[in-house]
């Protein structure tokens, strides 16, 4: 249920006026509506059909009756949302989450009159129930990605933390097929995989993933950096490159036909690398000019082919974090936070240029959990402004759309979906229980604006 403090459902009385609150909340002191006839009129509005908090896009039904009194005439009538008037009643379609007020004047055949508004707290439409998306024996999902691509259709890619695996997973709207992308196997060349990010072509749906791969003890042996892709109904695996890999991203760049661009870096000061798929299994591999800098963020493409990503450096025990981007076989550079920390961050586009990058997690208190980078040609003349988002969470993601950044927060065992209210505050919807130790991953389904989840819960990978 959402936190954000709602109405209660039930009658709403006007005249002497009273709305019933919920969570919480202090009672309204009695609101007197003035008649214009010689006599107050007591005024009954109720809620028909309806329970619970009231939700965008919910038709919700209202009845007004006055008390002692044959109603002439009623006008309804609503800031936002539709109204469908039908004499005494109303048939009211809720608005985008927020502050909705309901307005009603009544005439008596006795010729009275009163009128009132009415304010609702809105909240948004609720995401859809949890469900296993691997239901088989082994442990799965301490890692997860998800994303959907044009048509609606969900990928996610997960682990198998039971077998060391690497698994997708794709949804039609209905049920999730699962699909083993690489793990230990018999003379297949199958090794154990650590790490794995996803990246979908948004018109074909196609999935790219990017992957630390290696033998031995995945705590210690030196990981290498494997690729997968689906072609006609089969995971084809390529090696990318022989460097050690510590962290890794993947992007599609769309000025070149959703080409695959792997970011990698070795060791927590080590270089920088990128690897471009020019041809099936044919891999260029160039360090980048960014010093003694490690990999610290997603990569992201904007639409001129610019790739954008976070690096950090550590200095005398803190970390100095820059953005980097790379325009052609130039990089250009821009200085953001410096702290004793170096999270990894979640990056998403937003509107005008606009970069987002939230800290993965935070210390209590941390003030700059998520950046706003205005980005500027060159990326010098770029802008920020740094928020809060919580006061302290363990794992978190990002993601951007309706206007409206959307967070996935774990903290411990509690998982929240976060998103902010026409003021900019961050509101806050508690989905349960999550495995202490894994990461969420959130995206939003474009054809229907709703965000989802994938995380781990009760050693399942899980969709929510």
């Amino acid at each position: 249920m959402s936190m954000r403090k709602m109405w209660a459902p039930g009658i709403l009385m006007l005249g002497g006026l009273t709305l019933l609150a919920g969570c919480g909340r202090e009672p309204r002191p009695v609101e007197v509506i003035q008649s214009r006839g010689t006599e107050s009129v007591a005024l009954l509005i109720e809620r028909e059909d309806g329970a619970g908090p009231y939700v965008e896009s919910t038709a919700e039904r209202f009845r007004v009756v006055a008390s002692g009194e044959v109603i002439k005439s009623v006008r309804w009538s609503a800031n936002a949302g539709v109204v469908e008037p039908s004499d005494e009643r109303v048939t009211w379609t809720l608005p985008t989450p927020g502050t909705a007020s309901l307005s009603v004047t009544v005439e008596t055949e006795s010729g009275k009159t009163a009128e009132g508004a009415f304010q609702f707290n809105v909240v948004a439409a609720p995401l859809a129930s949890s469900s296993a998306i691997d239901t088989g024996p082994d442990v799965t999902g301490s890692s997860c990605d998800i994303v959907f691509d044009s048509t609606g259709k969900g990928h996610v890619i997960y682990t198998n933390d039971t077998h060391n695996s690497l698994w997708y997973a794709s949804w039609d709207g209905t049920s999730w097929a699962t699909e083993l992308i690489d793990g230990p196997g018999f003379n297949n060349g199958g090794v154990f995989v650590v790490k794995s990010q996803l990246a979908v072509d948004p018109v074909t749906g196609t999935p790219h993933v990017a992957y630390s791969k290696g033998s031995g003890n995945i705590n210690t042996s030196p990981m290498r950096v494997g690729y997968a892709t689906r072609v006609n109904g089969v995971w084809v695996r390529e090696d990318v490159d022989a460097s050690v890999v510590t962290r890794i991203s993947i992007a599609l760049n769309p000025a070149q036909a959703q080409r695959p661009v792997i970011v990698f870096s070795s060791g927590n000061g080590g270089s920088v690398k990128l690897a471009t798929r020019t041809a099936a299994n044919t891999w260029s591999s160039v360090p980048l000019s960014v010093g003694a800098h490690a990999l610290t963020s997603d990569a992201l493409f904007d639409a001129t082919g610019a790739l954008h990503f976070i690096t950090h450096q550590p200095l005398s025990g803190y970390v100095s974090q820059s953005l980097q981007v790379l325009r052609g076989s130039a990089v250009e550079s821009f200085p953001l936070k410096t702290s004793s920390l170096g999270p990894w961050l979640a990056t998403a586009w937003g509107p005008d240029s606009h970069l987002l990058a939230l800290s993965n997690s935070i210390a209590e208190g941390e003030w700059n959990a998520i950046e706003d980078i205005t980005v500027g040609t060159p990326a010098s003349a770029s802008t920020r402004r740094v928020s809060t988002v919580d006061y302290k969470y363990s794992s978190a993601d990002l993601t951007y759309g309706g206007g409206k950044p959307v967070i996935a927060l774990r903290n411990g065992t509690s998982l929240a979906l976060g998103t902010t209210d026409a003021q900019g505050f961050w509101t806050y919807t508690q989905l349960g229980t999550v495995q202490d130790g894994s990461r969420p991953s959130v995206a939003i389904r474009p054809t229907d604006g709703v965000p989802h989840v994938c995380y781990q819960r009760d050693g399942k990978v899980t969709f929510q």
